[in-house]
């Protein structure tokens, strides 16, 4: 439904109550709703709340002022903005726009104006409950990272989660010879970027002139995070020059096996998704950086397989995963987090190892198959590759790729957000033995 106020506040309430409900992206949301308010400050405030929503609520409750029912319904997503507003961007927003927006008692204002983050989690006790409330995240979730061992510490990783991680963009090598040249051509269109210090096909956007990025041909320059960028180059790094025949689960929207065409001349992939709306998506993004023509696509679930045993020199799983990389990144996703509870860890991880054990089985002996994920636990990650390691299904791969840090498995790294300027996620290429 397209919001008819003007107010970024009551726009942005319906945004969220669209995304809470359906658990759409923030993008998607706003994209769909063709919102009367201008969009930059639209996304800057909901994404400011989906990050702090949590603090806002027990806020709220501090101040004597019960968040109105249901959770997560519009009415409710109104008082959090305003909780927001008060506690945040109390230097931009006045006490009176506050109260006239959003509707909040002005006594509830003028109190959530006078608080801190730490008076507001001040006087819990449990360290974890404390934590979840501070950086607005499931405790299940806060538990689960605390089995880490996260450089810097626990609460420097969910710090990363409250800022943005910067652009990152990849380029075609084979159409910009190096890294200079892209630079100089990027300069040209109005983004001034620095070169990546390992990977050599990616720059980090430093300033942008409006418009710019979307302006960018996507057959030359396009935008690839870090960590699935690194996940991308560890795979080149483990494959010789003869493997030109890649298998991609869980495909959508097929950017790790566009950055491989990329990066390998004569490459052919077949990608296998099982949305018949993310499969589409993919060929269209893969028309604009001009690799369709080196796929074929087929709408399968992963699980049942229909290619033949031994069929192809390299595969890349990238499964359904919790996406707990992807906190500060797209933070609508804690919300999905909340509601779906712990249980989704069980359901994921026994579909990332069943897709894994598909993909060794569609390699030849001694193929490569890259595993991914946009995920930190350990039982997405590392206790997926040890089961089938244990079996002597695979072997792990040191491919001397050292973004990021060392994960538990033999050659495996983990990217965290504070740590590689990424969003959050794991990779480790593995042997079919």
């Amino acid at each position: 439904m397209r919001p008819r106020s003007r107010d970024v506040e009551r726009v942005c309430a319906a945004i969220l109550a669209t995304v809470s409900r359906r658990f759409v992206s923030l993008r998607a949301a706003i994209e769909g709703a063709k919102p009367p308010v201008p969009r930059g400050l639209l996304n800057a405030v909901c994404l400011g709340v989906l990050r702090n929503y949590k603090l806002a609520e027990r806020a709220l409750r501090h101040c004597g002022y019960e968040p109105p029912a249901p959770r997560f319904g519009e009415r409710y997503w109104l008082a959090v903005i305003g909780a927001y507003e008060a506690l945040l961007r109390r230097d931009t927003v006045s006490a009176g726009r506050v109260a006239e927006k959003t509707k909040l008692p002005i006594n509830v204002v003028s109190c959530l104006r006078g608080l801190t983050a730490r008076d507001i989690v001040g006087g819990i006790g449990d360290r974890r409950r404390r934590l979840a409330i501070l950086y607005s995240v499931p405790r299940w979730v806060v538990e689960v990272l605390s089995r880490l061992e996260i450089p810097g510490g626990l609460e420097a990783l969910l710090e990363s989660f409250q800022r943005p991680t910067p652009l990152w963009l990849r380029y075609n090598q084979r159409l910009i010879g190096t890294v200079e040249e892209a630079l100089r051509e990027l300069k040209r269109r109005g983004v001034k970027a620095e070169p990546d210090p390992m990977l050599e096909d990616i720059v980090k956007v430093v300033s942008v002139a409006p418009g710019s990025i979307e302006a960018l041909p996507r057959r030359l320059f396009y935008p690839e995070d870090r960590a699935p960028a690194a996940a991308v180059h560890m795979l080149h790094r483990a494959l010789d020059a003869r493997a030109v025949r890649l298998l991609d689960l869980f495909s959508a929207p097929g950017n790790k096996a566009a950055h491989l065409t990329w990066l390998r001349e004569g490459l052919v992939f077949v990608s296998v998704e099982a949305a018949v709306k993310r499969l589409l998506t993919e060929y269209r993004l893969h028309e604009e950086q001009g690799v369709r023509s080196h796929g074929a696509y087929l709408l399968a679930d992963v699980l049942y397989l229909p290619a033949r045993s031994s069929s192809f020199e390299a595969a890349i799983v990238d499964p359904d995963c919790t996406s707990l990389g992807r906190l500060g990144h797209s933070p609508e996703t804690r919300i999905f987090l909340e509601v779906v509870g712990r249980g989704l860890l069980k359901r994921v991880v026994k579909l990332q190892e069943e897709g894994l054990r598909k993909a060794l089985d569609a390699v030849k002996r001694g193929g490569a198959v890259l595993y991914t994920t946009c995920t930190l636990t350990l039982d997405e990650n590392e206790g997926v590759l040890r089961r089938v390691i244990n079996e002597g299904l695979a072997e792990p791969v040191e491919v001397g790729l050292e973004v990021g840090v060392p994960g538990l498995v033999h050659g495996s790294r983990r990217f965290y957000p504070h740590v590689t300027e990424s969003t959050g996620g794991f990779a480790a290429v593995l042997r079919r033995a």
